[in-house]
């Protein structure tokens, strides 16, 4: 297994996925981003817990993340107070600087690397190692992973969702959405089920009759079930990327585009 280490566009692909898993939100960032201003306009929207994305970057580059090694590259070796962190450290923390702290610390067992073929450097080649490495390392495959098998047989539900996030960012290429057409309705049901309980409770409470309550338990797991077979059965993926020879072309042939984040609100935040 050989190590090498992350390029700093695939550290800042693997923080954007943290961040839009974790507030679900898919405004980009690029390097030059200040996090505390990214950070104070998410938090119009929703609140941020700094602490669940430290806990998401340190789970996904398997690393620890310690704040006092990251104040310190900054030139703050005492522990700050509340002044210095938001007038000296803040302007100076972005989403690069937090990109190479991790590379520093990382380790990527994965490689897209074009390999010789026939005396010859092929791209898509060693795009599908990388996608062998993944399935082997990462995401664990239903089936043996070889050009010609279906995604979808190796991959299904979560599954699929996990292994086409981590392919998506270690490699550099924004891969397509993958699209559930009836996503919308079991989102639905669980927003019911959600606000359903909430006011169960106090209904329950008030009138003593522990069947609403009943019912309100039953409506959620079987919401639950609902969502977790249409995830596991229906087939999310695009039209033109249905077996693994597909997707590591297609990922060849998109390596050298637009940054896999839109760099467009650098402006913004500086």
């Amino acid at each position: 297994m050989t190590e090498t280490q992350y390029s700093e566009k695939q550290i800042l692909a693997g923080i954007y996925e943290c961040w839009c898993d974790a507030m679900g939100t898919e405004r980009p960032f690029d390097a030059e981003t200040r996090i505390d201003l990214y950070m104070k306009e998410e938090h119009l929207r929703a609140p941020v817990d700094p602490f669940d994305i430290i806990f998401r970057l340190e789970k996904l580059f398997d690393i620890k993340i310690s704040l006092k090694e990251l104040y310190e590259e900054l030139g703050f070796p005492e522990t700050p107070n509340l002044k210095v962190l938001k007038n000296e450290i803040a302007p100076q923390l972005t989403f690069g600087v937090l990109a190479r702290f991790i590379q520093k610390r990382a380790v990527n067992t994965v490689s897209f690397e074009p390999v010789m073929v026939i005396n010859k450097e092929c791209r898509s080649a060693g795009v599908f190692y990388g996608i062998e490495q993944i399935s082997n390392q990462l995401v664990s495959a239903k089936c043996q992973v070889t050009p010609s098998t279906n995604i979808i047989d190796a991959f299904r539900g979560y599954q699929l969702n996990s292994f086409w996030s981590q392919l998506s960012w270690r490699s550099g290429v924004r891969l397509p959405q993958l699209s559930r057409h009836w996503g919308f309705l079991t989102n639905w049901g669980c927003m019911i089920a959600f606000w359903g309980l909430l006011i169960t409770f106090p209904m329950v409470f008030l009138t003593g009759n522990f069947y609403i309550l009943l019912g309100a338990v039953l409506y959620v797991i079987s919401t639950w079930f609902v969502n977790s077979l249409y995830t596991h059965r229906s087939d999310p993926l695009p039209p033109e990327l249905q077996t693994f020879r597909d997707l590591a072309v297609w990922i060849a042939d998109h390596g050298g585009d637009a940054e896999w984040i839109p760099a467009n609100v650098a402006s913004n935040h500086s």
